[in-house]
């Protein structure tokens, strides 16, 4: 068990990254969000709340697939890879909220996460 602890903290340690890209990310979204709502007036808790818990929702995953990587010896590829979704979801729903603010997305960067989204939503089908 000691063992397993020790491995634990140093896995943590080696790709914080895996979880603070993500979390940050989702702090952004989350902020866009609100003030969209609350300049157009469509700020509801059930919303929010909603949202929150999508949230707590990939961090989860994320906390179940570092509890795989340490306990399991499964490569921290799998894990990365569950990262790196989780931040091009996230990308994508801030820009979708700063283009609903009104800011301009260029074309070619908008076309390429219009194009990403289109692959996640194939693949959860």
């Amino acid at each position: 068990m000691e063992q397993f602890i020790t491995r634990l903290d140093v896995q943590f340690s080696e790709h914080y990254w895996i979880f603070l890209v993500p979390m940050f990310l989702m702090l952004i979204d989350f902020a866009t969000g609100i003030i969209h709502a609350w300049a157009t007036g469509h700020l509801k808790s059930f919303k929010m709340r909603e949202g929150l818990s999508k949230k707590a929702g990939e961090l989860a995953i994320l906390a179940i697939g570092e509890v795989f990587t340490v306990g399991m010896s499964i490569p921290i590829y799998v894990l990365s890879f569950l990262s790196i979704y989780i931040i091009m979801m996230e990308v994508i729903s801030i820009c979708e909220n700063l283009k609903k603010m009104g800011i301009r997305i260029p074309k070619f960067i908008d076309k390429a996460l219009e194009d990403m989204d289109n692959e996640i939503q194939k693949g959860g089908k």
